[in-house]
């Protein structure tokens, strides 16, 4: 990727950090060997020592970009640091060849000079590339820090010695030699203010405010509120009876991508639409395995297989409204656009596709809504954003928020600006109001807070005067230029992705640390926590643009500048490129034309050339689909021939079955990605890359197993795979550097053994098949030492509670203790009754845990103490069939009991009676509870009271004689603060949901009583609940905030006063056969949706005993009316609803009976007839209807023609689907039933479209 112009050269070199640290680790090794080394390599270390200060004013003028890094002596620095790094890999390789000779050994991980060790940061020095060669020693201190070294390893003498150390003393002298002449030639230059050099001090709430900053907009609420009115109200015809596409268009920049994740993050959104997936398309878009993983990561993760994707898709959307974002769209082709359109057909109706686009055309050609268009913003919203970034919020009311809140605080009257402020001021108006800069520069701005010389600097930089050079603003030059040397290199490697691609954090992470770009002096610190930090801070200045769920995406026009600043380094070959550079460092491969391949790689030439550029690569990345091709394998075993050099090599996707066993050549490999192939084997040779830090193998074949060998992987930290591949590694304990082991499916004790071995585990682990394990085999604690595990799962194979494995479960769990510091434990079917004695001890091992979830323990019959957990916020517990009372030993009185819990589920514990809290009753049992979920548990009988904190409570299927009621008290802190009386607080409850309770009679008892506190209750639903009355004598009046209600299948429960707010209601059947509201006229004017179903207690023959219905009279302002299975209710009883717009028919087979005329149904626009498989036929004066714009009948078998009157003229979309042949048949017949339809806009058979010639 050659630069866009000299500009890159002025704004800093992103190669020096890497230098440096090269400089430093062979400084260090000289030291560590110096007693070793031949009289010319002492000397060469020597004239390197002394060079030190010149190199680094020279890598902090090439950083300042006051040297043009592109001339000749500074390549050849960076060619002699590439191989000294090479050098270096090959000495560590030997010393690991020699240690794995020797039986492996426990301590191979331990050496924290290795390029697998771990490494960090603990302080920030004034330089970033002094913090480099800061590890160097003064001259004076060699020989005698030398001799310290030589005397800390003498045990290993005889080891080293045995070692050529030729090559680290020829590059001692390239290295020296290189700097020398570097130094020589640019020993004049006076580098200018180096932005990136210069301390900064980070916020402490960067990290928060950048988080906050994510979905922030500004000028768009017009924009908000009209996206939402469509998903809400919206009428186009797709999305009403289908999926609709909604395009937003704008320029590049603009704010399209932000304004939609704003829009997929929306409450309303949410609550709209139960999936949600986002997909980075960023170019053409091609429903690829890529395309489709996106789609599927939000709804399944990442845990299955390519192969089965589609499928999976198909399981996760059936039936189901979704949102789906296709960001960054430039053109479709109509053949992959009907490809998508037919994954997605299984959906619910009102699904919606957002399409993000650049291009008027893709716009025009995808939508079937009127394209949502940006412009820039307003100068005014533009100063507020820039000044938000730039300066933080000064208080949370100021802050612009997803909902898009008014500025409210801003006084109309134009307010003075501070100096600083006036600098931002003049800063923003060079920004053209375009969205990306304004973070950018914001960001960077933030980071200096309060040196109005550093802003005066920015303000006046001659950047700005170079306009749009490359397609890349001066913004994001300075922008870039602000990184310290260590966060350049790191964005610079970024231009080995393609444009859309989506990534990882841990897998940038890794890349960086294979490449040697992560580095420190700190030997205590983790190199993967020194990259994470690298990353994060990227992430707050805007360089990557997160999507969610651990995935990121490069901006395209930040892509744009990551190609600039990595000038000839990096080189991507696709279609239409040309030969690759000589001195590229780094290739990225997005054809499968082979021929194309060959050609551009220079195949042809002898492999053992040692002038061919594959011998120098260090990162190969495959972005294409090679269909399991041979002649592919073939291309790949010769480039591993010759690729050497290779750190980073991805072969995801690549839709292979085979790895060449030339992958053993590649000596240097650190990162190795292979997932998402079809591989059944790997080779042998695998075990021979002893530097390897990375392997994925995951989501290949189910058969992989581990070659031969796979534990002489010692430096090894990062294995992703199966847990039927993890467990099939012999001697895994060889592995000790691994920090994360996923799953270990336990065959035989040896290897629970093996886990003592492992304590830099960390993360999560699952040990599964405990039932196999031979207890007699291991001791007590051999999960106690890993201090850096926060998650541990701990599973038996199914549960059977037989009594012979009771004994066994008991004492394998008792030996299975964890270190204090895990956070999350779950356990999953243990068959023991009694708790282990470290769940019970007062100085519990699990004092730190914030969630624990047990499922499947049939037997355990006492839980542990549970309220003494001062962490614990989340308490799951299932399928617990033998405990018969929770809660907890006798505690003094106001003692509060789970002091944290925020979320309790039970479910499935059939033989739970009560919860106890001791002698005392005036103990406040989860004052912080939020969630709480009680399922099939039909023996509960009594329940603590509520905290004012819950927002959702869940009750089925369980013995309550009452509900519980809500405690007025608050924790001690918020106590202090109330000073009114009744309703001090107000309870934070919006969905109480009470199914299937039988014994539960009275609503007058418990919590529903306390309406004063239930200001927030918006969804009501009271499903079969057979004897429960509503003795509340003003009914639900008081509930203010009540926007959903239901009562289903309840026939006693009879409630005639509501609160204006109502908006849906849902009743059963049996409601209108005890008369409804007749007694009463209801308050019900406000209802919009009225939805009636049936149940078991009423019968087909009742309708001829209803009264007239008088209270319908009321509903005058429902516009939507659903029925579900009802047996009596006749179209003639709504008569009155003059305002019907919708009318949905789900399995009513009567409920055109005796409906002749349709004339009040004037405003009706849309018909659905579903699953109502004995009606005959449809209405025949259906024609009468105005206003019907859309008819759908879907699984009406007995229908066997469209009325003999026709249609109405009105009807634009018609869906006809799973209904009888003989219809269909008709509906496509010239002569029979397709005049009918002729003139119709859209009309679906069965699935097929057919257009209407007649427009």
């Amino acid at each position: 990727m050659a630069p866009p112009h000299k500009l890159e050269t002025t704004v800093g070199w992103s190669a020096s950090a890497f230098v440096a640290a090269v400089l430093a680790r062979l400084i260090r090794k000289g030291i560590e060997l110096l007693s070793e080394l031949d009289g010319a390599a002492v000397g060469h270390l020597r004239r390197l020592e002394g060079l030190l200060t010149s190199v680094w004013l020279l890598l902090d003028a090439a950083d300042a970009g006051a040297i043009d890094f592109t001339q000749r002596p500074v390549q050849d620095l960076l060619d002699a640091a590439y191989s000294t790094d090479d050098a270096l890999d090959d000495l560590e390789r030997a010393l690991l060849q020699l240690q794995v000779g020797m039986a492996g050994g426990s301590e191979h991980g331990s050496d924290a000079g290795s390029p697998a060790s771990v490494v960090g940061a603990s302080r920030k020095p004034r330089s970033p590339i002094r913090f480099f060669l800061c590890f160097s020693p003064p001259r004076t201190a060699a020989a005698s820090s030398g001799s310290a070294a030589s005397s800390r390893r003498r045990s290993s003498s005889n080891k080293k010695s045995s070692v050529d150390l030729g090559g680290l003393g020829d590059a001692f002298e390239k290295l020296a030699q290189a700097a020398y002449r570097c130094t020589s030639m640019y020993e004049h230059v006076v580098p200018r203010k180096n932005y990136a050099t210069i301390l900064s001090v980070k916020p402490e709430d960067a990290a928060s405010g950048a988080a906050r900053d994510m979905y922030d907009i500004f000028g768009r609420e017009a924009e908000v509120d009209q996206i939402v009115k469509k998903v809400r109200f919206g009428d186009d015809l797709h999305y009403r009876l289908g999926v609709g596409v909604l395009p937003v268009v704008g320029a590049e920049g603009v704010g399209k991508t932000a304004l939609t994740q704003l829009i997929f993050h929306h409450e309303i959104i949410n609550a709209e639409f139960p999936v949600r997936m986002w997909v980075h398309v960023s170019g053409t878009l091609l429903l690829s395995k890529q395309l489709m993983v996106q789609m599927v990561h939000p709804l399944a993760g990442d845990a299955h297989d390519t192969e089965d994707i589609r499928e999976l898709l198909l399981e996760q959307l059936t039936g189901k409204r979704f949102l789906l974002v296709l960001d960054g769209v430039t053109d479709i082709s109509d053949a992959q656009w009907r490809d998508l359109m037919e994954l997605l057909q299984q959906s619910a109706r009102r699904s919606l596709i957002m399409v993000t686009t650049r291009s008027e055309s893709a716009a025009a050609a995808l939508g079937t809504m009127p394209s949502l268009t940006l412009s820039p913003l307003a100068f005014d919203d533009y100063w507020k954003m820039f000044k938000h970034f730039a300066f933080g919020s000064a208080d949370e009311s100021e802050d612009c928020t997803p909902l898009g809140d008014e500025w409210e605080d801003l006084e109309e009257e134009e307010e003075e600006l501070s100096p600083i402020e006036q600098i931002a001021y003049e800063i923003a108006k060079k920004l053209g109001c375009s969205p990306l800069p304004a973070r950018l520069i914001g960001r960077s701005l933030y980071f200096r807070q309060g040196e109005e010389g550093h802003w005066k600097n920015v303000l006046d930089d001659t950047l700005w005067e170079q306009q749009h050079i490359g397609g890349i603003s001066p913004a994001l030059w300075l922008s870039y230029q602000h990184l310290d040397p260590r966060l350049k290199q790191c964005f610079a490697y970024c231009a080995v992705f393609p444009d859309d691609y989506v990534f990882r954090k841990e897998e940038l992470e890794q890349m960086w640390i294979a490449q040697g770009l992560i580095y420190s002096d700190d030997r205590a610190a983790r190199l993967e926590d020194v990259a994470d930090e690298l990353f994060d801070e990227l992430a707050e200045r805007c360089f990557f643009q997160p999507l969610g769920r651990n995935r990121y995406v490069v901006h395209n026009m930040m892509q744009k500048l990551s190609q600039a600043v990595s000038a000839s380094q990096c080189y991507m070959v696709t279609e239409s490129s040309g030969k690759v550079p000589q001195e590229v460092r780094h290739l990225t491969i997005r054809t499968n034309n082979l021929l194309k391949l060959k050609m551009d790689l220079a195949l042809q030439l002898s492999p053992s050339s040692d002038h061919h550029f594959l011998q120098r690569v260090r990162t190969i990345l495959f972005f294409a689909d090679f269909s399991d091709s041979d002649d592919f394998l073939e291309v790949l075993a010769e480039i591993f021939s010759m690729a050497k050099s290779v750190r980073v090599l991805g072969l995801s996707c690549a839709n292979i079955t085979f790895l060449p066993a030339e992958i053993g050549l590649l000596r240097h490999l650190r990162y190795l990605n292979l997932s998402r192939n079809s591989i059944t084997e790997l080779p042998e040779t695998v075990c021979q890359l002893h530097l390897l830090q990375v392997l994925d193998v995951k989501c290949n074949s189910r058969y992989l197993h581990p070659p031969n060998g796979t534990s002489s992987l010692i430096h090894l930290r990062h294995l992703h795979a199966s847990a039927l591949f993890l467990s099939d590694i012999p001697d895994i304990q060889n592995l000790s550097n691994l920090q994360e082991l996923e799953a270990l499916r336990v065959g035989r004790s040896t290897q629970l053994i093996a886990l003592r071995q492992m304590m830099q585990l960390r993360g999560a682990l699952h040990i599964e098949n405990l039932r196999q394990c031979d207890v007699s085999e291991f001791k007590k604690g051999i999960l106690k030492g890993m201090k850096h595990l926060n998650k541990l799962h701990l599973s038996w194979a199914n549960s059977t509670g037989e009594s012979k494995d009771i004994p066994i479960d008991e004492e394998v769990l008792e030996c299975l203790q964890p270190h204090e510091n895990v956070k999350v434990l779950k356990i999953t079917g243990y068959t023991g009754i009694r708790s282990p004695s470290w769940m019970l001890k007062s100085s519990c091992s699990l004092s730190n845990a914030t969630s624990m979830y047990l499922s499947d323990c049939m037997n355990w019959e006492s839980l542990p103490p549970f309220h003494e957990m001062p962490c614990l916020e989340v308490l799951e517990i299932r399928k617990m069939h033998s405990i018969k009372e929770m809660g907890a030993v006798p505690q003094p009185s106001d003692t509060e009991l789970f002091p944290k819990l925020k979320k309790l589920v039970i479910e499935d514990a059939l033989h739970l009676t009560g919860w106890s809290r001791g002698k005392s009753t005036r103990n406040i049992t989860f004052p912080c509870l939020c969630k709480l979920e009680i399922r099939n548990c039909p023996d509960l009988t009594t329940f603590p009271d509520v905290p004012l904190s819950l927002t959702i409570m869940i009750i089925e299927n369980v013995g309550l004689h009452i509900l519980p009621m809500i405690h007025d008290k608050q924790s001690s802190e918020e106590e202090e603060m109330s000073t009114s009386e009744e309703g001090r607080w107000t309870s934070g409850l919006t969905t109480l949901q009470i199914h299937h309770c039988h014994k539960l009679r009275s609503l007058g008892s418990g919590l529903l009583q306390q309406q004063h506190l239930l200001r927030s209750l918006e969804v009501l639903s009271i499903k079969s609940c057979d004897n429960i009355i509503c003795d509340l004598a003003d009914g639900f009046k008081d509930l203010t905030a009540l926007r959903d209600l239901s009562l289903y299948d309840c026939p006693k429960l009879l409630v005639d006063k509501f609160h204006a707010s109502l908006r849906t209601l849902e009743i059963s059947e049996c409601f209108i056969a005890q008369g409804g509201w007749v007694d009463e006229y209801p308050f019900l004017f406000s209802l919009w949706t009225l939805k009636i179903s049936g149940c078991s207690h009423v019968s087909a023959d009742q309708d001829s005993k209803i009264e007239p219905l008088d209270w319908l009279s009321s509903l005058f302002n429902v516009y939507s009316l659903q029925l579900e299975n009802t047996l009596f209710v006749r179209l003639s009883m709504f008569d009155k609803l003059h305002s019907l717009e919708i009318l949905e028919i789900d399995g009513s087979q009567a409920f055109f009976d005796g409906s002749l005329e349709f004339e009040w149904l004037e405003k009706l626009h849309t018909l659905s007839i579903r699953n109502c498989r004995e009606l005959c036929e449809l209405p025949e004066n259906l024609y009468t209807l105005p206003s019907l714009e859309e008819l759908c009948v879907e699984n009406c078998p007995a229908i066997q023609a469209l009325p003999a009157n026709g249609l109405p003229a009105s009807l634009k979309r018609l869906s006809i689907s799973k209904c009888s042949p003989h219809l269909t048949q008709r509906c496509l017949d010239e002569e029979l039933d397709q005049p009918k339809i002729a003139k119709i806009g859209v009309a679906y058979i069965e699935g097929q479209s057919i257009i209407s010639t007649e427009e």
